[in-house]
């Protein structure tokens, strides 16, 4: 049998950070991409729903004034992430993020996966600044989708 999800190869860039504990927004993980990141993500995803537990590797951009500057909430934590491991369980009922050393661990299921799939789509199009709830219960934790910056040139 083909492994589709072993066969993916990475494109663009995809970047994830947080805020310092005295932020109104430390407990939110942010996210934006370029369009070929964009896709590249929603292309993984999609080999992986339905199939296995699985996982592969994200190589993280890295962070820029530009970036962080989009929501203008202050300045980022600089927690120096470089890669973030995607874990697809079937079964899994909530998105998750855990910090692992340097490493970021992306955890998901068939749940949630085209909540995650659809913020994607927005970014990839230049929308952003929502937020999207990680599971079903009463109070999820939200994670937050911006636009790229206008002056990284990616949606003339």
């Amino acid at each position: 049998m083909r492994d589709w999800v072993a066969e993916w190869r990475q494109e663009g860039q995809i970047f994830v950070w947080r805020y310092p504990k005295n932020s109104k927004h430390a407990g939110e993980w942010h996210f934006t991409g370029d369009p070929a990141g964009c896709r590249s993500f929603r292309n993984l995803i999609d080999r992986m729903a339905g199939g296995e537990t699985c996982h592969r590797t994200w190589t993280l951009g890295r962070m820029t004034d530009a970036i962080w500057a989009v929501p203008n909430y202050g300045e980022p934590r600089h927690d120096g992430f470089t890669s973030m491991r995607i874990v697809f369980d079937p079964d899994k009922r909530d998105l998750t993020m855990e910090v692992t050393e340097a490493r970021l661990v992306m955890s998901l299921g068939n749940a949630q996966l085209r909540h995650l799939r659809a913020a994607f789509s927005d970014i990839e199009v230049g929308r952003g600044d929502f937020g999207i709830g990680t599971s079903d219960r009463r109070k999820p934790d939200i994670w937050m989708f911006w636009p790229m910056p206008w002056s990284a040139g990616f949606y003339r």
